[in-house]
């Protein structure tokens, strides 16, 4: 199947999309919400842990670390490997459910069994790495048991499965060229969707900007990204208003400026914040290796039966937050 250049264009975007709000939230990231005399607006570095302009924070590394992975040849372990020489590299910022399952990973080296499932593990570090599960897996439940898979890896609590999941299903549905409004209510009747996974879908689209929920709650981060792409503006001006939330604003920026850049495509991003990623040319060879597994029909290796994870998997659980 040969990829249209719109699709083409709008799965470049999502990939470099998470990647400029990574690098224009960094600098933000554990800040107040900004005055709206004094928003930020370029990618500057700095932050809380003193990142260089365009530099990546986790949130790029792993997403990096997935889309690697893909361009190899999928498994499930080649993705955990990167992951783990990622983190034992001595990375700037780790979230504690990653370090702590891949602690595990490095102990065991099992990937199906090192991911943390208990409540206060309902973060948002895998959801704001699994964009690459989407643009390279066209197949709905090819992409689905890779989305719950990958993120089990590290965050294998329900809510984070089917947050991953759902993200993945909204970017796929937004390279097809599906409207907004279409593409989340095709969600929303997702067999087997939790409760809490179900009222984001309908609610996070009606929230005034005041209202998001940048605590790194993973339901709380794709809520955001849902907003974000039902606002009627564009990519700058609806990734500008996310950042300046404050609060996991790396994360909150990459996640929307997935969503974004699949909605609204390369094109639409500002190129001086393109031109300031120091990871531009790595990302751009990794969107056309991706595009080449959605478009070149070539097959997903059938995961074992113990790697599966799908929303049949998990049940109702309380709203919590990590």
């Amino acid at each position: 199947m040969r990829l249209d250049a719109g699709t083409l264009e709008r799965l470049r975007g999502a990939l470099l999309g998470v990647a400029v709000g990574d690098a224009l939230g960094a600098t933000l990231e554990f800040a107040r919400p900004q005055p709206a005399e004094s928003l930020h607006t370029e990618i500057s570095g700095g932050g809380v842990f003193g990142w260089a302009p365009g530099a990546p924070t986790d949130d790029t590394d792993l997403t990096i670390a997935v889309a690697e992975a893909y361009a190899a040849g999928f498994s499930l372990k080649g993705v955990a490997d990167r992951f783990l020489a990622w983190y034992q590299a001595g990375p700037k910022d780790v979230g504690g459910t990653t370090a702590a399952a891949l602690r595990g990973y490095a102990q065991r080296r099992d990937p199906r069994s090192c991911g943390r499932a208990d409540d206060r593990s309902a973060a948002n570090g895998s959801l704001m790495r699994t964009m690459p599960v989407a643009i390279a897996r066209s197949d709905p439940s090819e992409r689905r048991r890779e989305a719950a898979a990958v993120s089990a890896i590290t965050h294998a609590e329900p809510r984070c499965i089917q947050a991953c999941v759902v993200y993945c299903d909204l970017a796929d549905a937004l390279f097809r060229g599906i409207p907004v409004a279409d593409a989340l209510a095709e969600a929303r009747e997702t067999p087997g969707l939790l409760p809490g996974v179900a009222d984001v879908l309908t609610t996070a689209p009606r929230l005034a900007v005041g209202q998001l929920d940048t605590s790194g709650y993973v339901l709380g981060t794709l809520g955001v990204a849902v907003w974000a792409i039902s606002q009627p503006l564009g990519f700058e001006d609806v990734l500008v208003a996310v950042v300046n939330r404050g609060g996991d604003a790396d994360t909150t920026g990459a996640v929307a400026g997935g969503l974004l850049g699949a909605r609204d495509g390369h094109a639409a991003i500002p190129s001086r914040w393109l031109d300031a990623l120091t990871t531009r040319a790595r990302l751009d060879a990794l969107a056309a290796a991706l595009a080449g597994l959605r478009g070149g029909g070539v097959p997903a290796p059938r995961l074992p039966v113990a790697d599966q994870l799908t929303l049949d998997d998990v049940g109702e659980l309380p709203r919590v937050r990590s």
